[in-house]
C-alpha cells in the first residue's frame, strides 16, 4: 500500500519537474522526488535527479546533501554507511519517507540474514540492522531465532522460514494439457 502510494507520488512530482517553467522547481520537491527514488530503491533515477539539480541549491541545503549520502551508501552496500547518514533531522514533508526507507532496509537486511546466515554474532547483528541489544533479542524472538548465551558475543542462529515455492510446469505439460482439453470440448 504504501509502496503504491510513493509510486503515485513519484510520478506526480515528476510531472510536476517536467511541466516547471525553466526545468527548474523548489527545493522541496527535489528533496520529495530524492526520497521517493530512494525509498523505490530506484537509485540510477536519484543519481540522474541529482546531477539535474542545480549546483547552488545543493550547496546551499544541508538535507540534499544528507539524502546524497544515504544515496552513496546505498549505492556502496554500506549498512553502516547508511544508517549513520538516515538518522538525521529529516524535515515534515520527507520525514516519513526517510523514515519507512530506513524500516524497510533494516527489515531487507533481517530477511537477508535469515537467508544467508546459519549463525551470526549478536554484535554483527545488531550492527547490520541498527539495533540495540534489546531489539536485537526482540527481533530474535519474533522470529523464532535461537540466541546461544554461552558465548560473547552471543550467537544467534536464524531459522530458515519455508517460503512456498511455484508450481513448474513444464512447456510440453501445458501443451499436453490444453491440448486434451480442447480435445475433450470436441468430443
Amino acid at each position: 500500500m504504501f509502496t503504491e502510494k510513493i509510486r503515485q507520488l513519484t510520478l506526480l512530482l515528476e510531472k510536476q519537474e517536467l511541466e516547471a517553467p525553466g526545468g527548474i522547481v523548489s527545493i522541496q520537491l527535489y528533496s520529495e522526488l530524492f526520497a521517493a527514488y530512494l525509498y523505490q530503491n530506484d537509485l540510477a533515477s536519484a543519481r540522474f535527479l541529482w546531477k539535474r539539480i542545480p549546483q547552488n541549491m545543493k550547496a546551499g541545503h544541508s538535507e540534499l546533501e544528507q539524502m546524497y549520502k544515504v544515496y552513496v551508501s546505498l549505492w556502496n552496500n554500506d549498512t553502516a554507511g547508511f544508517y549513520k547518514a538516515i538518522n538525521h533531522d529529516w524535515s515534515k514533508h520527507v520525514s516519513e519517507l526517510m523514515f519507512e526507507l530506513k524500516e524497510k532496509i533494516q527489515q531487507e537486511t533481517i530477511s537477508l540474514i535469515g537467508r544467508a546466515y546459519s549463525s551470526i554474532f549478536e554484535n554483527v547483528f545488531a550492527e547490520m540492522t541498527n539495533q540495540t541489544t534489546d531489539m536485537v533479542e526482540d527481533t530474535c524472538k519474533g522470529l523464532n531465532w535461537e540466541i546461544i548465551d554461552g558465548a560473547h558475543p552471543r550467537l544467534i542462529i536464524p531459522k530458515r522460514t519455508v517460503e512456498e515455492k511455484p508450481i513448474v510446469v513444464s512447456s510440453e505439460d501445458q501443451l499436453q494439457r490444453l491440448t486434451d482439453f480442447v480435445s475433450f470440448l470436441e468430443n
